[in-house]
């Protein structure tokens, strides 16, 4: 993952809708699915047979709903770390995602509050997109530590 870098600075003069990072993956692999279905126990053949899915009326394998959670999740960590971390975090998935596209990441500012403890708590709208479909909403609140 690309190393993105969040402080509270960088909050201060933030508006709803302000974009905070975008980040695009390198395009899904037949190989990344096979070791995630693997090391997750994940045995629906959609997830890794490509024949198997065609018959299921889709174009390619399709990317577990659960490894694109875990990218959301370690983006938006990777997004605060070391000074900040992840809160709390919902996803909504709303397409699907098959292999050889691309996931595009984009979190955006929607509001942020200063804590008793002197962090800020920062709530973010975060969208994946892949081949230009939705595939995943969410929202997380982020806090940073003061440095």
């Amino acid at each position: 993952m690309t190393k993105l870098s969040l402080a509270i600075q960088d909050i201060i003069n933030c508006k709803d809708g302000d974009v905070l990072a975008a980040l695009t993956l390198p395009a899904v692999t037949m190989t990344q699915l096979a070791f995630y279905c693997a090391a997750s126990g994940v045995t629906d053949p959609i997830h890794y047979d490509r024949e198997f899915a065609r018959r299921a009326g889709f174009l390619d394998v399709v990317v577990n709903g659960s490894l694109r959670v875990a990218w959301m999740a370690q983006i938006l960590n990777d997004l605060v770390a070391p000074s900040g971390f992840l809160e709390r975090m919902i996803c909504s998935h709303r397409g699907v995602m098959l292999v050889g596209t691309a996931p595009h990441f984009e979190v955006r500012h929607q509001s942020h509050r200063p804590a008793p403890d002197g962090s800020v708590l920062v709530e973010i709208k975060v969208s994946v997109t892949a081949a230009s479909n939705i595939c995943d909403v969410g929202e997380a609140t982020l806090r940073l530590m003061p440095t």
